[in-house]
């Protein structure tokens, strides 16, 4: 028996720690209390979902989707405003065709001794593998400190 607990017991505290690092809008509502209970009962319940909705404020989206990846400015008239983009990256599937001239091991007869060593080789060389393309994912657009608009990829 404590042999069995023995084995377990480092993957047991492996999932301790990964289950107490929370991410998400639960997390950062605990890191900021006193802005999460200035919040209307709907914008908690919506943070608390990670949604957002037209008027909510910058407060109000950053405990629902968190820090921006980029923020852009601008102004129209005598109004500023202000654009949050959220990035995210997927995996896309690569290939090419490509010409190696490369050293490869050698092994075989010279005569009657066997020789072993590196020879040069050529040759063309199909190489697969996996490339991370990043796009913005979510865009929210304010005026003032209210959400005019928001944009999200489904």
């Amino acid at each position: 028996m404590a042999r069995k607990l023995h084995n377990t017991l480092p993957a047991l505290l492996i999932t301790l720690v990964l289950c107490s690092c929370q991410t998400g809008p639960q997390a950062r509502t605990k890191q900021n209390p006193a802005i999460y209970n200035r919040l209307s009962a709907k914008d908690k319940e919506l943070v608390a979902r990670g949604d957002i909705r037209k008027g909510m404020s910058k407060d109000a989206v950053y405990l629902s989707w968190g820090p921006p990846g980029m923020v852009r400015e601008g102004s129209s008239g005598s109004s500023s405003s202000e654009a949050w983009a959220y990035m995210t990256s997927a995996p896309i599937p690569t290939s090419s065709l490509s010409y190696a001239n490369v050293y490869r091991p050698y092994y075989g007869r010279y005569g009657v001794h066997p020789r072993y060593g590196y020879c040069r080789n050529s040759g063309w060389a199909l190489e697969t593998g996996t490339d991370f393309v990043r796009y913005v994912s979510k865009t929210v657009k304010f005026s003032g400190n209210r959400v005019v608009s928001w944009e999200r990829v489904r």
